[in-house]
């Protein structure tokens, strides 16, 4: 969507502008199908002592799953990223499960200290989250240690004892890089971010937590652990040590918020407790998903400068942006988007200069919109890809997003993903969509509530190879309102979903056909209709509630609105959202025509323009 100055693209679907200065070099260091294994995920970077850039992942052996077989992998970099050794095992548990790395730099020896947090590979993470496994299947900690940068490893020793209380069940170390502190009377210490969960009333809960070491990383202690409120549960953690020694915390948030995904606190005792509770930071768009801060040197860049990664969207995980902070992480800028496609988990590592240019890392796990590698996995999931970000492209401002104009009169412009072409259309020309999406943004006249309504769109595609979203609104979650309409297994099929009435409604027939169609679904007081061609194809029974209360996300034409599978591959023309439920003449007048006479109309994408 957006652009940056100073980026270039060696991956697909990495956003493009103008170089006017150092560019962003990227390189793929895990792919999927790599080496025997199916996918590689969940990224952790660092840079040891003697410049070798070390990056981890979990190799997960048979699936993208989250259990199962899954190692802990390394390549090593020696020309800051530029280039990497071949694929190393770090940790091999057999069938079981080996992952969640967390990297350390201890200052005193040298030495880079790893933990990561092992599980049974016949278990999963619900059965650990309810307490249904033994003590020797759960999630258990362990450490190991390199004293020639990650050339060889000493055996995990597991720590689960000390970092661990017996009521926790889900424990995750990280993911993403420790750090050692630099400042106060704890320097030296190295502290890890963590997560667990518990069972209150039967119920599994997520919190955050701490555990650091004192001696270089051969024993370690359990630290902080946050103080829940009902806006701020968290999850993921992330730690960035400020200038003045004050430990800054990032986290994932449970609760869904908009914005307020991501949640922060401080620690003034080196990790040992919290000063206060998570709160929401408002400044950052991002979807629930692990982020990375780091705070650059004052050789790299003078400005106390931490910076974040995380998607920047509100629900879907795409458009990795990074996002910098001036005043101890308190304000956040818009930043700069690194990558314009599916984004998700990502570290961030300084490397210091090369050839006078200040860099830092970024590792991250992307992937393109539509084709996939190894199905079924997420689109993200494809590859993990390291970027060399020169310190001033964090500076350059990304271009405001491709936009397609709206023409009913209430400036509900929508957002235009990726580079469609323009083909001919139903009435002029439409939008050939091949996994982007056309997206209006969160507004209160795209909020239906519990309104009646009519949307509509012409389509056309030939592709059968998985359900194709036509609209979706608001949310995915089960436990969210929303409405969309898809194809699915050739037919056309709607839901509307109040949070407790849900109603599909179905279309038969094969609109995969390579023709255009119309279709419409008209929302009334009395009853639910899924129209096709013009002609009423389907009907269920009304939905009283409110079909946008709470949203997360606005509207996304031609993909599911948090970016998840179900690409529409085909062309669309004239979108149409009326609040107001037409009646079966109208409908057939708005096919025939591109018109309707109602002042309720409050969006009309044409699709035959894109502006900036």
């Amino acid at each position: 969507m957006s652009s940056a100055t100073g980026l270039t693209a060696s991956v697909a679907g990495a956003v493009r502008a103008e170089a006017t200065g150092p560019t962003v070099e990227f390189a793929t260091v895990f792919r999927s199908l790599m080496d025997g294994y199916h996918t590689f995920r969940i990224p952790a970077v660092i840079k040891a002592p003697d410049g070798t850039v070390l990056a981890f992942a979990e190799g997960r052996r048979v699936s993208a799953a989250d259990s199962g077989d899954i190692n802990l992998v390394l390549r090593r970099s020696h020309d800051r990223g530029r280039t990497w050794d071949p694929l190393q095992v770090v940790g091999d548990n057999g069938p079981n499960t080996f992952g969640n790395p967390v990297p350390i730099v201890d200052p005193a020896s040298g030495d880079i200290v790893l933990l990561s947090t092992h599980n049974a590979g016949h278990v999963n993470a619900g059965q650990i989250r309810r307490g249904e496994v033994t003590a020797e299947e759960t999630r258990r900690v362990f450490v190991q240690r390199s004293a020639d940068s990650g050339a060889t490893w000493s055996d995990p020793a597991e720590i689960t004892a000390a970092v661990k209380p017996p009521d926790w069940k889900w424990y995750s170390t990280g993911p993403g890089h420790g750090i050692a502190l630099r400042h106060g009377p704890h320097a030296g210490r190295l502290v890890a971010p963590c997560n667990h969960s518990f069972l209150v009333d039967g119920v599994s809960r997520e919190n955050s937590h701490v555990i650091y070491s004192d001696d270089g990383g051969r024993t370690w202690r359990l630290g902080a652990v946050a103080t829940q409120t009902g806006d701020a549960v968290g999850n993921e953690n992330a730690v960035t040590e400020r200038t003045d020694g004050t430990l800054y915390f990032n986290a994932r948030n449970s609760h869904l918020m908009d914005p307020g995904n991501r949640i922060t606190t401080t620690s003034s005792d080196g990790g040992e407790t919290f000063d206060g509770p998570y709160v929401p930071v408002p400044d950052i768009v991002a979807p629930q998903v692990q982020g990375s801060v780091l705070t650059l040197s004052p050789t790299v860049d003078p400005r106390e400068r931490i910076v974040i990664s995380s998607p920047g969207h509100y629900i879907a995980r795409e458009n990795l942006t990074l996002r910098s902070s001036f005043d101890h992480g308190r304000t956040w800028n818009d930043g700069v988007v690194l990558y314009d496609g599916p984004a998700g988990y990502s570290d961030l590592v300084e490397l210091g200069q090369d050839n006078d240019i200040r860099l830092i890392g970024s590792l991250y796990e992307n992937g393109d919109r539509l084709h996939e590698i190894v199905p079924p996995g997420l689109a993200y999931h494809q590859r993990i890809s390291f970027a060399r970000v020169p310190v001033p492209v964090l500076d350059t401002v990304s271009l405001p997003p491709r936009m397609t104009p709206d023409e009913s009169g209430r400036d509900n412009n929508a957002v235009v993903s990726g580079r469609p072409a323009f083909v001919p259309g139903g009435f002029g020309r439409g939008l050939a969509l091949a996994g982007d999406y056309v997206e209006f943004p969160k507004s209160s006249d795209l909020a239906l509530a519990d309104d009646p309504f009519t949307v509509a769109v012409w389509f056309r595609t030939e592709y059968t190879k998985a359900a194709q979203a036509l609209f979706w609104a608001h949310s995915s979650a089960t436990e969210r309102a929303k409405w969309r309409i898809a194809i699915e297994d050739g037919r056309l099929r709607a839901l509307l979903d109040d949070t407790v009435t849900a109603r599909f409604v179905d279309a038969p027939g094969s609109f995969t056909d390579g023709r255009w169609h119309h279709v419409a679904l008209v929302r009334d007081t009395g009853e639910t209709v899924l129209y096709a061609d013009g002609v009423r194809a389907g009907t269920a029974g009304p939905i009283p509630g409110s079909v946008s209360v709470d949203a997360p996300a606005g509207v996304r034409v031609g993909a599911r609105v948090d970016g998840v599978n179900w690409p529409f591959v085909g062309a669309m023309d004239e979108v149409w959202v009326i609040r107001e439920a037409l009646d079966a003449t109208r409908v057939k007048t708005l096919m025939t025509t591109n018109g309707v006479s109602s002042r309720a109309v409050v969006a009309h994408l044409p699709l035959n323009r894109i502006f900036r």
